[in-house]
């Protein structure tokens, strides 16, 4: 995971599609973030719709964004935590990104993000409804400014 430069996506009012915006955060990403067309077949489903969370939530791919991004999938999205928990568990390339970044440097990732991780918490409680994990294929040509508007994503 790297820090890199602010993107488009990353802005509330984006302009930019869904499919736009996910273009874009695989572009700025690239070296960093697999497509999932490149992962296994087991691992397509959940780092796609992984990826849309990062883009619709307006995080970067840094340890500390990484855990905003599964704290919000957890709170403010329809996957629920059993299934989360179930697919991070099982899918071995999740498996194997945990253990590459190494289980100590993850739980100081969460522990810089209490703060963030608060506010999720609060974001999830005002959205207007949760965030569907599989994202209808329409929404790819929608504004994400649109879809922030609709669902009440405030992005932070």
């Amino acid at each position: 995971m790297s820090r890199i430069t602010r993107l488009h996506y990353q802005d509330q009012d984006s302009a930019q599609t869904l499919a736009e915006a996910l273009a874009e955060y695989y572009a700025g990403n690239a070296g960093v973030v697999s497509r999932p067309d490149t992962l296994p077949d087991e691992s397509k489903v959940l780092f796609r719709n992984h990826d849309v969370c990062h883009v619709i939530f307006g995080l970067d791919t840094t340890m500390e964004d990484e855990t905003i991004a599964d704290t919000r999938t957890l709170l403010s999205c329809d996957v629920g935590f059993t299934r989360y928990a179930n697919y991070l568990r099982s899918d071995t390339q999740a498996r194997a990104l945990f253990k590459e970044a190494g289980y100590l440097k993850v739980g100081w990732s969460v522990l810089k993000a209490l703060p963030r991780i608060g506010r999720a918490i609060w974001a999830a409680i005002v959205m207007k409804r949760k965030w569907p994990w599989t994202a209808p294929a329409a929404f790819q040509a929608r504004p994400i400014s649109d879809l922030r508007r609709e669902f009440g994503i405030h992005v932070f």
